[in-house]
C-alpha cells in the first residue's frame, strides 16, 4: 500500500497518470475540496488532469505515510507556478482507502482552501 500512495504522488509530479489507472478500482471516489466528488476511474483520471492542467509547475513532498488495515493517509506540502505565473504552496493530507489492493478512496485535505473560494 505504501507503495502505491507514494506512487499517487509520483504521477502528480509527473502528471502522468497511467501508472496509477492498474491500482484505482472501477468505482473509486475522489473527494476534492470545491468540487464534486468525481465517481469512477475515468472521471477521476479526468479531474486529476483538469486539477493539474491549472499549473505550469507544481511538485509534491511527502513527508510521512501512515497505514492501518486497509487505509492510508500521506501527509504533505506542495509548492509551484500556475499558469499565470503565481507562486503556489500548500500543505495537507490525502485519506486513501483499498479494497481487494485497489484504491475505493482518495479524499484531500488542505491548509489553505482559500483556492476552492469564487472569485467576483
Amino acid at each position: 500500500m505504501k507503495n502505491i500512495v507514494k506512487g499517487i504522488f509520483n504521477a502528480m509530479n509527473m502528471k502522468y497518470f497511467s501508472e496509477m489507472e492498474p491500482y484505482m478500482d472501477q468505482d473509486i471516489v475522489f473527494d476534492f475540496p470545491g468540487a464534486e466528488p468525481a465517481v469512477g476511474k475515468k472521471r477521476v483520471l479526468l479531474l486529476l488532469q483538469v486539477i493539474l492542467r491549472n499549473y505550469k509547475e507544481i511538485q509534491f513532498n511527502v513527508q510521512d505515510i501512515i497505514l492501518e488495515d486497509n487505509k492510508a493517509v500521506a501527509i504533505w506540502s506542495n509548492k509551484g507556478l500556475t499558469n499565470d505565473n503565481t507562486y503556489y504552496s500548500n500543505k495537507g493530507l490525502t485519506w486513501v482507502e483499498f479494497k481487494n489492493g485497489k484504491i475505493v478512496l482518495l479524499s484531500d485535505y488542505f491548509k489553505d482552501t482559500s483556492f476552492t473560494q469564487k472569485k467576483s
